[in-house]
């Protein structure tokens, strides 16, 4: 397939979006599609993919123009698209056989699935060849998020697809699985398909992709490829301006421990941590997907029970046994999963960002309105959410502005831990910038953070120390020219009997 677009134009309200884009991609390419968030990447893909029509211009595959109505049309061209927020596309109540084949109609599995160990052994042979570790009977809604994204996907691909749109299809996935994927989008290259790929990931992008095309305020600001390009353009062109320093880490380390952890378990996710964080600190935990370092995390906020060990705040035993709990000791948690565990997105930004200390403005049962305003335009300000208010819904933001509100919420908690898993996922470079600011705002301010990220050159970029688990336990601990990015793999991804 060749998808070809010309002049393509969309407008929502007075708001131009996309300002006459031609863009082609050919059969056996993968052509990156790179911005900033609200840069149109997303609108142009809903636009290839039959959700959004275009105001003007023309989409042609193989020299022929076509019309896409609706989604259906395209998939029916050979079309699909991963969405970032995947989940759309997944029924949690249904096992991982039957979201595969949720779409068939050739009647090979029988009247509503009555072929069940047919339509369950044909899954396990999709799931292998895709190197899934996943059961084919198991329940969507018992998945890993992870998980759920690698599902995701293999039903798109799975679909005899001439085109795929990947739109940050690594977001959710550490390092191990992301490789994986990679191997998937290799094969599909060399089987004629044509990529798009959007990611803000931009080393993986120059490993991968063939061609480099970034937009800017609706336009194509830079069109190349890996080998013509370096990723200091690229983001040039992305945000308007040359970035200098990536990864802006400041030292502030002190000799006051804030948080120890002293042979900590949660039976069935981690046991026997040691870990130290002092005042001004970045420690950084490492490691494949299910290995504990997102539920430690958790256990430390309250959200999943401490079966072992000791946690020592300001060198004075806590329990951190629910989130108010911890959350009053002052510990705050920057979830993943901004969307389903984060954000109220039907509500204002102002309150979002007042939701975890709503009491120090609440009278009688009645929240101070004018306060919560004011709290609101204070982090709206600090961290540039960009809205027309802070009376607006969260979810009218991009993903980037969303994840500065989560933010904002634990800022203006005062915390003296701060818990950060996967803090810049789904975000772009101008939010990352931003995010990077905050840390080193908070570790100046004598702050602890524990960073948890599956991005590891931020991984390794951003902390002063990173501690590698495996298998629920820690097994290095790396500062200094000891730490990076080869070290953190080797140790995360070593077999336990070497």
């Amino acid at each position: 397939m060749q998808l070809k677009l010309r002049g393509i134009r969309k407008q929502f309200g007075e708001n131009e979006v996309l300002k006459g884009i031609d863009l082609t991609v050919d059969g056996g390419e993968v052509v990156a599609l790179l911005g900033e968030n609200g840069a149109g990447k997303s609108t142009l893909a809903r636009i290839i993919s039959g959700a959004y029509p275009a105001n003007e211009g023309t989409v042609e595959i193989d020299a022929t123009r076509v019309d896409f109505h609706k989604p259906q049309d395209a998939m029916k061209a050979g079309i699909q698209v991963i969405y970032q927020e995947f989940r759309h596309n997944l029924f949690p109540q249904l096992t991982v056989a039957e979201n595969l084949y949720a779409g068939d109609r050739s009647g090979r599995y029988g009247r509503v699935w009555s072929n069940r160990v047919r339509m369950q052994k044909d899954a396990d042979v999709v799931l292998k060849s895709l190197g899934m570790a996943m059961s084919s009977r198991a329940l969507v809604r018992d998945l890993s998020v992870p998980q759920q994204q690698m599902l995701a996907i293999a039903k798109a691909i799975g679909e005899d697809a001439s085109m795929v749109i990947f739109d940050e299809p690594t977001a959710a996935l550490d390092q191990a699985e992301s490789e994986a994927l990679f191997v998937q989008v290799r094969r599909l290259r060399k089987e004629g398909v044509a990529i798009v790929y959007i990611s803000h990931r931009l080393t993986e992008v120059f490993g991968l992709v063939d061609r480099l095309v970034v937009l800017r305020d609706g336009v194509v600001a830079l069109e190349t490829t890996p080998a013509k390009s370096n990723e200091r353009e690229v983001v040039a062109a992305m945000v308007g301006r040359p970035v200098e320093n990536f990864y802006p880490k400041e030292q502030h380390t002190t000799d006051h421990t804030v948080l120890q952890l002293k042979g900590l378990c949660s039976a069935g996710h981690f046991s026997d941590v040691d870990l130290q964080v002092c005042a001004g600190e970045v420690v950084g935990i490492g490691g494949v997907q299910g290995c504990g370092k997102g539920s430690l995390l958790r256990s430390l906020y309250g959200l999943l029970p401490v079966t072992g060990g000791e946690v020592q705040l300001e060198r004075v035993a806590f329990r951190p046994t629910t989130p108010r709990a911890a959350l009053a000791s002052g510990i705050c948690y920057l979830t993943p999963d901004r969307q389903n565990e984060g954000l109220a997105v039907q509500q204002s930004i102002a309150r979002n960002i007042s939701m975890a200390t709503l009491d120090a403005i609440t009278s009688v049962g009645m929240v101070d309105a004018q306060a919560e305003q004011t709290r609101g335009e204070k982090m709206r300000s600090a961290l540039d959410i960009k809205s027309a208010s802070v009376n607006t819904p969260v979810s009218a933001l991009s993903g980037g502005n969303q994840q500065k509100v989560l933010l904002g919420r634990w800022l203006m908690a005062n915390p003296k831990v701060l818990l950060m898993e996967e803090p810049t996922r789904g975000v772009d470079v101008g939010a990352k910038a931003e995010i990077y600011r905050v840390i080193n705002e908070q570790t100046a301010g004598g702050v602890a953070i524990v960073l948890v990220s599956s991005d590891l050159p931020e991984l390794v970029e951003m902390s002063d120390k990173v501690i590698v688990m495996r298998e629920g336990r820690v097994v290095a601990e790396l500062a200094g020219e000891e730490l990076s990015q080869e070290s953190v793999l080797h140790h995360a991804l070593e077999s336990a009997t070497s």
